[in-house]
């Protein structure tokens, strides 16, 4: 979806932002999907939360806790500002998520921006990469 001219890398910024789940969060108004992270999904309605969403998401409000910085990349079919993201705790939020194994890359959008963070995790087994963890369909 094209986004309009002014918002392309428009800079969203706050303070301790609301977390929905892995790759979703909110500054005020702003709706925001960090870009190229795929998280699983957590329980909505009568649909049950998928693996490790729960966890997913406590490390996203562990990452953005404090200032919390984002650049818009596109919006999505949702109207959501889709951005790279940066905090207190870490300069990529986008790339620590998938450095964490809770979360994958999504390489359809990325086009391999973060697949040394998902190398580090599958190194490290973490998270989806560790031994016994739930098996996860890569997009």
């Amino acid at each position: 979806m094209p986004v309009p001219a002014l918002l392309a890398g428009a800079m969203i910024a706050c303070t301790a932002p609301t977390v929905h789940d892995g790759d979703t969060l909110r500054c005020g108004q702003d709706r925001i999907r960090l870009f190229g992270v795929d998280a699983p999904e957590v329980r909505r309605g009568k649909t049950p939360a998928e693996p490790l969403a729960y966890e997913a998401r406590d490390q996203l409000i562990a990452l953005t806790r404090g200032r919390v910085g984002c650049r818009v990349v596109t919006q999505d079919r949702y109207n959501r500002n889709v951005a790279r993201c940066w905090s207190s705790a870490s300069p990529d939020v986008n790339a620590a998520m998938i450095r964490s194994g809770l979360t994958t890359e999504w390489r359809a959008y990325s086009k391999g921006v973060y697949a040394a963070a998902q190398d580090q995790a599958r190194a490290a087994q973490r998270g989806f990469w560790a031994p016994n963890a739930p098996a996860r369909t890569l997009r």
